[in-house]
């Protein structure tokens, strides 16, 4: 036999009432007053995924990610006045040597595809 499913008691913003599934509280999970934390730390890491920076993040090489991960401390650094800037610079300088290096290869690369191709 088909089980009973009891409709979360809680009233929806458009004033009508939330016919989603009712946990043992007798709310749903949007509504539970006691799920509040969980439900920001749930739509926070929902929206993580899908920001530019994270998509940037997941298109930028694996072997750069670190490189990545490593200025952004440097940034936090230098602002917190822990970090002397001219390392930092010394440090920007060598990563944009290292992007300018990445960048050629994948135009070679295009480059070589393009050709074959033809």
């Amino acid at each position: 036999m088909g089980e009973h499913v009891i409709a979360c008691r809680a009233t929806r913003r458009d004033n009508r009432p939330c016919t989603a599934r009712a946990l043992e509280s007798g709310y749903c999970f949007a509504h539970d007053p006691a799920l509040a934390a969980k439900r920001r730390a749930a739509y926070s890491a929902g929206g993580k995924g899908k920001s530019n920076a994270a998509r940037a993040h997941k298109r930028l090489p694996a072997d750069l990610r670190d490189v990545l991960c490593t200025l952004l401390a440097a940034l936090d650094e230098v602002h917190a006045g822990t970090l002397d800037p001219r390392r930092a610079a010394a440090m920007s300088s060598l990563a944009a040597a290292i992007n300018r290096i990445y960048a050629d290869s994948e135009l070679e690369r295009r480059i070589a595809a393009l050709e074959a191709k033809q």
